[in-house]
């Protein structure tokens, strides 16, 4: 069966949307699910059915007000779930949750997965087919999107599994990768902090799991071993941080050796107890630019 939209196909990334129209105020997942099936009733007819997962609540701002992702690859639509997805994933919309309790429909995608992991910084990454970065598309393309308002716009694509450093919004040196883990070091005044995005404490809808909750105790910390090839491990107190999906460090003073040791070496692991589980490796492969530029920025270069 061909694809529905053409226009869909040839482009792997954002359909912005330079205006948008509100659905009813207090509207809610199902005025969002009324206005899927009005869109779709022509195409898909009776045969319609929205599977688990179509839609699910996210946090794309860091606001209050739940937003919701619309996933067609969790469609049945004439008797195939394939209808709108291609070599490229499948559509997907963000309806942007307001304070009236509205949404509006602020973006779609072509992607194989759009991951809300800095809601309060307002972007988001969005994994897509190798052509929406100029590659074949075996090579997986990882873009970012900052919201502003009701606009998306796109930002340079964000490395994998390689250290890089952001003056913006906070001076940062970070790793990510191709599993949806992360490290970053960000400046805090004339310190540093470590935030620590590891993928086992999520729960499936992208919010903090009960699983890291129950690890965290009363007190809301996590003890993180953290060891450069092998070496010294050194244990760093980390507290769960809701909002930004991630465990965070208090202030670290930015010369001690430990910074310094991340620089030079070649593989950092972080792991809670004996656990597997909880184990990551990440590489060191340009940290010493990337963090050398980040302790520049905070004043201590």
């Amino acid at each position: 069966m061909p694809f529905p939209f053409p226009w869909l196909a040839r482009s792997f990334a954002l359909v912005c949307l330079p205006a948008f129209t509100p659905l009813p105020a207090l509207a809610d997942l199902q005025s969002v699910l009324q206005q899927e099936r009005t869109d779709l009733a022509e195409m898909c007819g009776a045969t319609m059915q929205f599977l688990e997962g179509f839609a699910r609540e996210v946090n794309v701002d860091g606001d209050t007000a739940p937003d919701i992702l619309v996933d067609y690859g969790q469609l049945s639509c004439d008797g195939t779930q394939m209808m709108f997805c291609g070599s490229a994933g499948c559509t997907q919309k963000i309806y942007l949750g307001r304070a009236d309790g509205s949404h509006a429909m602020v973006g779609e995608f072509l992607a194989y997965e759009l991951r809300f992991d800095r809601p309060s910084e307002g972007t988001f990454l969005a994994v897509l087919h190798g052509g929406s970065c100029g590659r074949a598309g075996a090579e997986t393309c990882f873009k970012r999107y900052a919201l502003t308002g009701s606009t998306i716009t796109a930002l340079p694509e964000e490395p994998r599994d390689r250290w890089s450093f952001a003056q913006a919004p906070v001076p940062s040196a970070m790793l990510a990768t191709s599993d949806g883990d992360s490290l970053r070091l960000l400046c805090d005044g004339n310190a540093l902090r470590i935030q620590y995005g590891p993928t086992w404490m999520w729960s499936e809808d992208g919010s903090v799991s009960q699983h890291a909750r129950e690890l965290a105790g009363a007190q809301g910390r996590i003890e993180i071993e953290i060891e450069v090839d092998g070496g010294q491990p050194t244990a760093v107190p980390f507290m769960v941080e809701e909002t930004a999906r991630v465990l965070q460090s208090p202030t670290l003073a930015p010369g001690q050796p430990f910074f310094a040791a991340l620089m030079q070496g070649s593989f950092v692991e972080l792991h809670l107890g004996g656990s597997l589980e909880h184990l990551r490796n990440f590489t060191l492969k340009g940290s010493s630019k990337a963090i050398g530029s980040l302790l520049q920025a905070c004043g201590r270069g």
